[in-house]
């Protein structure tokens, strides 16, 4: 099971897990397909309690240990017929299947309207990216520009400090930090908040004593920052793609202008 979609949803909770839920997790991340495993099985193999399943399974955001034991084996019958990809390949596409599917569920539509809203009636946009954040930060620019916002990336400590310092009301600053404790991006972005700006955040984690206009929760996976085999900027740009479907389809002019800066670059490609 070790490259499946539910292992990589098990190693995304693992440290939140008690003692009892890693030794449930460790034996399916472990052990080999077992088709005909059953809760009475599993519970007097790992000597734990069947409640001890249950918890584990809700931990994981099933209803139960049955439900749970249900996508545990048709992921591991998919697999087992599939003969096309090498375990390395399989490990990246089910990384990102995983990583799909917690996006869908963490995507708060009421939190998506409100960031549509501040980013459809903000005079200047400010985004703030240190890293492999920054990255996404300046792609998010180039697409909203061609919508046609006064957009602007900052990806130093020196630039986001320096204009947080100046923001005024009608000025939206984004920070974007999987980890969510970017320092840069965090410093920013709190700073500007007191300064009268709003304020979004796209992350994964969020201390909720920080207090921001909206947080956008990514989907991540243990040590993910590092970038080893999925990149940090999948989650983020997922929800860039998001709110840039959403903007497209206010019909408020962005359409048309977006198609006017395709036109001016496709004459261009043409001189």
């Amino acid at each position: 099971m070790e490259n499946s979609a539910l292992s990589a949803r098990i190693r995304s909770k693992y440290e939140e897990m008690t003692t009892v839920e890693r030794i449930i997790a460790d034996y399916f991340l472990n052990t080999g397909f077992q088709e005909e495993l059953t809760p009475s099985q599993v519970a007097s193999a790992l000597y734990v309690s069947k409640a001890s399943l249950s918890r584990f399974a809700q931990k994981l955001g099933f209803d139960g240990f049955r439900q749970f034991l249900y996508q545990y084996k048709t992921e591991e019958e998919n697999r087992l017929r599939s003969d096309s990809l090498n375990d390395s390949d399989r490990q990246v596409w089910e990384d990102y299947t995983f990583l799909l599917g917690e996006s869908r569920l963490n995507i708060n539509n009421r939190s998506l309207e409100r960031a549509v809203n501040l980013i459809c009636h903000s005079k200047h946009i400010l985004i703030y990216g240190d890293g492999i954040s920054g990255y996404a930060a300046k792609e998010f620019m180039i697409r909203f520009k061609r919508l046609g916002f006064l957009v602007e990336a900052y990806t130093d400590d020196f630039m986001m400090q320096t204009n947080s310092a100046m923001v005024q009301s009608a000025t939206l600053v984004i920070g974007i930090s999987l980890s969510g404790t970017t320092k840069n991006t965090i410093l920013g972005l709190k700073k500007a908040h007191e300064n009268g700006a709003r304020t979004l955040l796209i992350t994964s984690h969020y201390d909720k004593k920080q207090d921001f206009d909206v947080v956008l929760y990514a989907a991540s996976l243990p040590q993910m920052n590092t970038g080893m085999l999925i990149s940090p900027q999948m989650p983020i740009l997922f929800i860039i793609d998001l709110l840039f479907s959403r903007i497209i389809h206010t019909d408020l002019g962005y359409t048309a202008n977006y198609l006017d800066t395709l036109h001016a670059l496709e004459h261009n490609q043409k001189e």
